[in-house]
């Protein structure tokens, strides 16, 4: 059941309401003028000023609702919403500023019944994505509508292994269907390793995963029987990607010092990359970045949770009153509803920051990829903002949403673990041993430089050693509980 402090409802009807009216004034043309901070993602835009202007124009004559937006860091947040600061709207998810967490708190608006009354439009463009923002049944949040499961994916040069090879690159192939790739390009050239390497591993391997205890204990997507947590040495896929990674590795596939080098980013002579990303997505694919043709074939997902449909979030404050938080969804639907506002937040002002291009794709200018490069999640509807293209001339396509929700309808591989999280802080002290066990081999394991036949067992025995059984079983008796309970 939802537990709300009785100390924290006090400051928030204390502190916060006093500040409403300090934050909430109307301005000199009487709109409703919100606070609405957004994760920075590493920086505020140089420009930010300048946009925030040139959206508020838009949004005080078609709704009567202006901004103040602010691009503040994890921990500028954390510390806003622990202090009990004022704030109309928020950014908040499963990554960042905990959405779960804080929805349980009390620390959210309960929108159930305002949002289907004073934005229907908004209501219907989420549609079945509302779960995600429920807590026992109420809605305290607005998903942003976005890449809403991970796809894996090899990044090949299909100039070499199309044209050259006259080998077919997929849309979609296995983990395994890659060897040939690797094996072709091996033997044209024995002293180059065809796939990049470096000590983080591959992008997205463990995507398949939800990770409980990063990386060490997990639930894989496709349990049948009971859902439980497992120790990563019971996930088959797991072990046979280490064991493949090793024979690749073995092979000369992978660069020997990939479990120390810090990045292969900046060589762009490797025929084989991985990434995650989302079907259509183009920016792992301009020419111009690679010096030749790249193709993308998935090999996972996508894997869809309520943590992955959290990707990003709006929390409305608890202490807003009923005008204010009708605002803020009417903020949001427009957002939502009317591309051309959304583009001003997601991509700047056109002709200084953006162009549209003829196919209804924008374009972003030197000043907008300079001044205001933004991340689409950080300011609303990815969905409902215009596709970017990487140039003027490598063209994406301006309904790839489309068959990406299609493909999530299509095959969509969704979690049975309904959202369940565990607390670290259990646990704590045995958690800290089996993460410092881990990191002795990890990159090693995921770069194949070691056979997992022989070191997991090591990884193993020490971690039983150091409590790991303790710790799975609290996992599971929480996660049994949780699951009786309908999850969140």
């Amino acid at each position: 059941m939802r537990k709300i402090s009785v100390i924290l409802n006090l400051i928030l009807a204390g502190i916060l309401l006093a500040g409403c009216s300090d934050a909430g004034s109307a301005d000199s043309d009487e709109c409703i003028k919100l606070r609405w901070v957004t994760y920075d993602a590493g920086s505020t835009p140089l420009d930010a000023k300048k946009v925030i202007e040139a959206a508020n124009k838009v949004s005080a004559e078609k709704i009567g609702v202006t901004v103040d937006l602010e691009f503040q860091s994890t921990e500028k947040i954390n510390l806003m919403m622990a202090s009990g600061e004022y704030y109309d709207m928020v950014f908040t998810s499963s990554w960042v500023n905990m959405f779960d967490k804080n929805a349980s708190a009390g620390l959210y608006y309960d929108i159930t019944d305002l949002v289907q009354k004073e934005t229907p439009a908004l209501y219907g463009s989420v549609g079945k994505y509302w779960d995600c923002a429920k807590v026992d049944g109420r809605i305290y949040g607005v998903p942003i509508l976005k890449d809403m499961g991970a796809e894996d994916m090899f990044r090949l040069n299909s100039d070499y292994f199309e044209g050259e090879k006259g080998m077919e690159i997929p849309e979609r192939m296995s983990f395994a269907d890659i060897e040939p790739y690797l094996a072709a390009y091996k033997e044209d050239f024995p002293d180059k390793y065809p796939l990049a390497m470096d000590k983080s591993g591959m992008a997205g391997y463990l995507n398949f995963l939800e990770r409980i205890v990063t990386p060490i204990i997990v639930i894989p997507y496709d349990q049948e029987d009971e859902v439980k947590a497992i120790p990563f040495w019971e996930c088959d896929e797991l072990m046979e990607r280490y064991r493949l990674l090793h024979k690749w590795y073995q092979a000369g596939y992978i660069h020997p010092d990939a479990a120390t080098i810090e990045s292969a980013a900046t060589d762009k002579s490797y025929p084989v990359r991985t990434g995650v990303a989302w079907k259509g997505y183009r920016g792992y694919s301009n020419p111009a970045d690679w010096g030749f043709n790249v193709k993308t074939s998935i090999y996972d997902g996508p894997y869809i949770s309520r943590t992955s449909e959290q990707g990003a979030m709006a929390g409305i404050c608890v202490a807003c009153d009923e005008e204010r938080a009708a605002a803020c969804l009417k903020y949001l639907e427009l957002l939502s509803t009317d591309r051309e506002f959304r583009d001003i937040l997601g991509y700047g002002i056109e002709g200084t920051h953006f162009e549209y291009l003829d196919n209804g794709t924008v374009y972003r200018l030197p000043a907008g990829a300079d001044r205001y490069n933004t991340k689409l999640y950080q300011t609303g509807s990815v969905v409902n903002a215009s596709v970017e293209s990487v140039s003027r001339t490598f063209l994406s396509d301006p309904n790839q949403w489309e068959a990406v929700y299609e493909g999530y309808d299509e095959n969509g591989i969704y979690s049975k673990a309904g959202g369940f999280s565990y607390d670290p802080s259990r646990k704590e002290d045995i958690i800290t041993a089996l993460q410092a066990i881990y990191s002795d081999y990890d990159a090693e394991l995921r770069t194949g430089t070691s056979d997992p036949d022989k070191v997991v067992p090591e990884i193993r025995k020490r971690m039983e050693a150091a409590g790991i059984d303790e710790v799975l079983d609290d996992i599971n008796s929480e996660l049994k509980a949780f699951l009786a309970d309908g999850g969140m």
